[in-house]
């Protein structure tokens, strides 16, 4: 995908120190700041298949409610594990 959407527990990752993660994704979109913070998944699912958008979250079960969205197939990966947070971060992309 060419955009990436931050869920709000992970925010940090706009910040200088990860930015390095982002550079592949033509524009970053928040969650608290693009998408109410309190929005369910499946709006989460929504925006992401509307805007191109990979999910990048530390929510192990964020995909489960992409699949009601008439989204057929995600694909789930451990970006990388943050050793502060004691954490994976999941890069979650539409497949559809």
């Amino acid at each position: 995908m060419k955009n990436v959407l931050i869920d709000q527990n992970i925010k940090y990752l706009t910040n200088d120190d990860h930015k390095h993660r982002l550079e592949n994704y033509e524009k970053i979109f928040e969650v608290g700041k693009d998408l109410k913070q309190r929005d369910y998944d499946e709006v989460l699912a929504t925006f992401c298949k509307e805007n191109e958008c990979d999910l990048l979250t530390a929510d192990n079960r964020a995909y489960v409610h992409f699949l009601a969205e008439k989204i057929n197939t995600v694909q789930i990966s451990e970006l990388f594990y943050d050793e502060k947070a004691d954490r994976p971060i999941y890069l979650v992309k539409i497949i559809d």
